[in-house]
């Protein structure tokens, strides 16, 4: 029971409830006041246009959702305006219809939100093309379309002023959310039967979803001016929030071990199960803050925690001192690290948890010197990029083209096959239809069902319930949850929206509802078919085909990341902005192969080709920028080991990555010699300080100056190690790669 409240809140105080309810109001308010007076077809129009500038309102900084619905009012307005001129005229009507799919597809290679703005144009052209007007009756519901998207931009820039911190407060409790999920995932490493396969599998997409709500709260926080200038110190502290969100989540990745050795030595002492109870435990210590930050409370730690914490520590010394000897010093080694993690989470949690106090102490901390414009990416509108996509090679070329036939073959069916809502057909192709198979294919499915138990649902609501009161919250409702959750969990949008759409016609039009719904249902197939017939015949570009790039951008990020992580620990400097920004940049990456990687398993089966290649490799990108996270995290320690002894083993580390980018590059079809077990003379260094402790140990000296030392060089060179085993690895399946 626990569980479903916390996930109701985790829903009810997102920002995507705020989307939802924000978007009903700037439809509802019109059409109720309209209808107050007797004006309901202009409170249709006024609604209408709200709704489609709404849908293009998504989270981001101020002045980008501004362009954005601007943008989108005159786009609503003028296609308004010329599908009314021109409807009387079929084939006109047709060859726009043709037009305005491409188009407005194609202004999505300038990413989701000019996406978005697409598709309002889109949206009301569909919407406008089932009734005829005289010129004068075009031009005024043109005006009264843009007028409601006026309206919800008012309502909008409204809400903002009156809460300008509620949506980034949002987005950060979202990303907190999204890295306790992940966080707790990690935990499985530590139970005494582990699925490393799943496991690794669910990282790398969880790892998506925390980098994408980290870059939207980076977009939110860098982008707005007033927070940059440090105007407040609530903006001072939400930045303060964000930047230690984002050390937290590197530190958690720090946790990266050879999880399989760690157990053989370690499964007896019942330590692991310890470290991943008290893991789940941290977990739900952020996802605590990420509630409070979402919902505009104070997070209050959990005062058992600094005791666990403290037991967990006297435990591993108490096995520490009765089971260590030399078959498992090196396990009780990587434990006193994994250890020494924990403490460092559990102050980084702890200072978060003050972060929510917003106390005016608090934000006098901040670094005035950080560049944020380099964190960001530029939104400029570049022709260029336009026009090097006017290619069949181009993923949104293809898209585009396949929206444009798509949205004909539905006009030409809808009109020889009038079924009552023929604009239903068209409405299903847009949305429906996305740029990747994968999305189209969950899409349509959910398309499918989500119509089919919406219908139903609304059909029992509207057999049970009569008193139109009642059933107008009902509709309400199923506005919000319809809005808050299309993009969140498209099938629930779905059903909540062809609820709530049998309930709005029983309102325009009482009486039997069972034509709307069957019209409803056969429109939905009809357009499904429609969106696959031509996924089909004007397939995307095919993942298999662009992974190898995203592959190698990865392999290169984190080439240039572990060259920088490196610096200190041969004696050179290394400057936080540098590091930050190299840590970004192979994040980036890797969440982009991953994100690829999912979207590859969801193709059909003829489609994945090299898919257990890919698989490891995706995988090895993604332990190799733990274990380069886990080197950072050792940096303090440089300074007592700045020796040339770990050149080799970087400059060894650096050239598999090297060779192995450059063989995806060039795509050279015969696999190198590739040295993977180089001599390198550190090795030899640790081999000596390992004797030495288990001399030690024997004579019952436990804490010693050997200890600490032996500790400290075991796990950078384990790390170096970890890292050049990886990179080896990827050298070679980069070889197979090509050659497969």
């Amino acid at each position: 029971m626990i569980d479903y409240i916390r996930e109701y809140k985790k829903y009810s105080s997102s920002y995507y409830v705020s989307e939802g309810i924000r978007t009903t109001a700037g439809v509802m308010i019109p059409l109720l006041v309209a209808s107050y007076f007797g004006q309901l077809q202009t409170g249709v129009a006024l609604a209408l246009g709200a709704m489609c500038v709404g849908l293009t309102d998504n989270t981001g900084p101020i002045h980008h959702r501004i362009n954005g619905m601007v943008a989108a009012i005159l786009l609503i307005f003028f296609t308004t305006l010329l599908t009314g001129f021109i409807i009387r005229f079929p084939w006109m009507l047709a060859i726009f219809i043709a037009v305005m799919g491409f188009a407005c597809s194609f202004v999505g290679v300038y990413g989701v939100r000019a996406s978005n703005v697409g598709g309002a144009g889109v949206l009301i052209m569909v919407l406008s093309i089932d009734e005829q007007y005289d010129p004068a009756r075009v031009i005024r519901n043109a005006l009264l379309v843009s007028s409601g998207g006026l309206f919800y931009l008012t309502i909008s820039l409204l809400l903002y002023r009156l809460r300008p911190y509620k949506l980034i407060q949002q987005a950060l409790g979202d990303e907190l959310l999204a890295t306790a999920t992940y966080l707790r995932t990690r935990a499985a490493f530590y139970q005494s039967s582990v699925d490393y396969t799943g496991t690794y599998q669910l990282l790398l997409e969880q790892q998506v979803q925390v980098h994408n709500k980290q870059n939207l709260a980076r977009e939110m926080l860098f982008k707005t001016r007033d927070i940059v200038r440090e105007s407040t110190h609530v903006s001072r502290i939400m930045m303060m929030i964000f930047l230690d969100s984002v050390d937290l989540f590197e530190r958690i990745m720090t946790s990266q071990q050879d999880y399989r050795k760690l157990h053989e030595q370690a499964d007896g002492s019942n330590l692991l199960p310890a470290f991943g109870a008290f893991i789940k435990r941290l977990a739900e210590e952020a996802e605590s803050i990420g509630l409070a930050l979402q919902e505009g409370k104070v997070s209050i730690p959990n005062p058992v925690l600094a005791n666990e914490l403290k037991s967990l520590e006297e435990q591993f010394i108490k096995v520490r001192a009765a089971t260590m000897d030399d078959s498992n010093i090196e396990g009780f080694i990587s434990m006193r690290h994994i250890l020494d993690s924990l403490k460092d989470l559990y102050q980084r949690i702890e200072t978060l948890h003050r972060y929510t106090s917003f106390d005016k102490k608090l934000g006098n901390d901040l670094n005035p010197q950080i560049q944020y414009d380099k964190f960001v990416s530029p939104s400029d509108f570049n022709l260029k990029l336009l026009t090097n996509n006017i290619s069949i090679d181009s993923n949104i070329f293809r898209h585009s083209i396949r929206v444009s036939v798509s949205l004909l073959a539905g006009f030409f069916i809808s009109r020889i096959f009038p079924f009552g809502h023929g604009y239903w057909i068209l409405l299903t192709i847009v949305v429906i239809l996305k740029p990747a198979y994968s999305l189209t294919k969950t899409r349509n499915i959910e398309r499918l069902v989500g119509t089919f138990t919406g219908a139903v649902i609304g059909g029992m609501i509207l057999w049970v319930i009569t008193d139109n009161h009642v059933l107008l919250v009902i509709m309400i409702i199923g506005m919000v949850v319809a809005y808050s959750m299309i993009r969140l969990k498209y099938l629930v949008s779905v059903i909540a929206m062809t609820a709530y759409i049998l309930i709005a016609f029983h309102f325009l039009k009482p009486g039997d509802f069972s034509e709307v719904l069957r019209d409803r249902l056969i429109d939905t197939f009809v357009g499904s078919v429609i969106a696959f017939i031509t996924t089909i015949a004007i397939p995307p570009k095919w993942e298999h085909e662009q992974i190898q790039e995203l592959i190698r951008n990865a392999i290169r990020a984190n080439a240039k990341y572990f060259s920088f992580i490196s610096k200190p620990f041969l004696g050179e400097h290394l400057s936080n902005l540098d590091y930050k920004l190299h840590r970004k940049e192979a994040f980036v990456q890797l969440a982009n192969l991953s994100d690829a990687f999912q979207r590859m398993l969801n193709e059909p089966k003829r489609q994945q080709k090299k898919i257990q290649i890919i698989h490891q490799m995706v995988v090895s990108n993604h332990m190799l920028a733990s274990h380069i996270a886990t080197l950072s995290a050792y940096r303090k320690m440089a300074e007592l080991f700045s020796i040339q002894k770990f050149r080799p083993i970087v400059d060894a580390s650096l050239g598999h990555l090297e060779s192995a980018s450059d063989i995806l590059s060039t795509e050279i079809h015969h696999l190198k010699s590739i040295n993977s077990d180089e001599n390198f003379a550190i090795r030899e260094e640790l081999k000596q300080l390992l004797q030495k402790r288990l001399q030690e140990l024997a004579k019952g000296n436990l804490e010693t100056a050997t200890r600490k030392e032996l500790s400290g060089l075991k796990s950078l060179v384990d790390q170096f190690e970890y890292i050049n085993k990886i990179s080896t690895e990827l050298e070679k399946l980069s070889g197979k790669l090509v050659a497969a």
